[in-house]
């Protein structure tokens, strides 16, 4: 952050639609390049409705002898997963002795860092195809024997589809297992309010999406605002100021399916990276 000219986003109006629990680092970081974040949680993150297919899926981790590979898609995933394999008495090193950890994204691995775990493998783009690629690669590798055909992913309980898909089109054998969920945000009216006067009034300058459940619950709350003389999503669509942006190409594809433009887009699928990619915006429209 130090390498970002001081104040460079002075004034301008940011909105922040990660959850509450997670907004903070992301607006503290923002407000120190000058800007006015907005925090607005369109998601909460809970644990799944049941933890049954988490905890079979961990004990036939413990039970095998041959190692699959156990994909984390976020730090989220990684947290409820490891929090609740800890309050079953079991301990977090059992996991890289039992299975092949891959984890996609610096967050995800620094996540795993913190129970004193490190993966096998960090795929280099967080999308489904560099995924496949990477495990048929090290797969390559490995002697025969040792190789692991069986993927098991630990995942939001409502997540896309493209990473099974292109798992499965490598011929692995994926378990999808729901490690925790995200539900929309209960954001009361005040807040929602505030944020329906800046964009009617014009004064956001740009709206960040980290996960494409931010993007849909955003979404589907602004068209529940819809009224008879204000239309939100016009104000969205038609205002040629505000600018959105989006912390990786799954993110950018459901904005995308939603019929919005992505105008900012990480490099990095980071918080670190989306911070980038708009300053590197800013200096080049400054």
């Amino acid at each position: 952050m130090s390498d970002f000219p001081e104040h460079l986003l002075r004034g301008k109006r940011i909105l922040v639609t990660r959850s509450s629990e997670q907004a903070g680092t992301f607006s503290k970081r923002l407000r120190e390049l000058g800007a006015i974040p907005l925090e607005f949680p369109t998601i909460r993150l809970l644990p799944p409705q049941q933890w049954g297919p988490l905890d079979r899926a961990f004990e036939r981790l413990l039970a095998e002898d041959i190692r699959p590979w156990l994909v984390f898609t976020s730090a989220n995933g990684v947290h409820f997963a490891l929090e609740r394999f800890q309050q079953r008495g079991n301990e977090p090193k059992l996991l890289a002795e039992k299975a092949r950890l891959v984890s996609i994204g610096k967050a995800t691995t620094s996540r795993l860092a913190e129970y004193g775990l490190s993966p096998s493998l960090v795929p280099a783009e967080a999308v489904g195809e560099s995924v496949a690629a990477a495990i048929l690669e090290e797969d390559q590798r490995l002697a025969a024997e040792t190789r692991g055909e069986r993927v098991v992913l630990m995942r939001a309980e409502v997540a896309g589809e493209t990473i099974v898909t292109e798992l499965e089109k490598a011929g692995l054998v994926v378990e999808d297992i729901p490690a925790y969920r995200n539900v929309p945000a209960r954001s009361d009216d005040q807040q929602g309010q505030e944020v329906l006067r800046l964009l009617q009034d014009r004064q956001l300058a740009i709206l960040t999406f980290t996960s494409s459940s931010t993007v849909r619950n955003f979404m589907q709350w602004l068209r529940s605002c819809e009224a008879k003389d204000f239309h939100p999503t016009s104000f969205v669509l038609q205002n040629p100021t505000l600018k959105i942006a989006s912390i990786g190409p799954i993110t950018s594809q459901t904005i995308r399916e939603w019929g919005l433009p992505v105008d900012i887009q990480a490099r990095t699928y980071t918080l670190d990276g989306l911070i980038e990619a708009i300053v590197e915006y800013e200096e080049r429209h400054a």
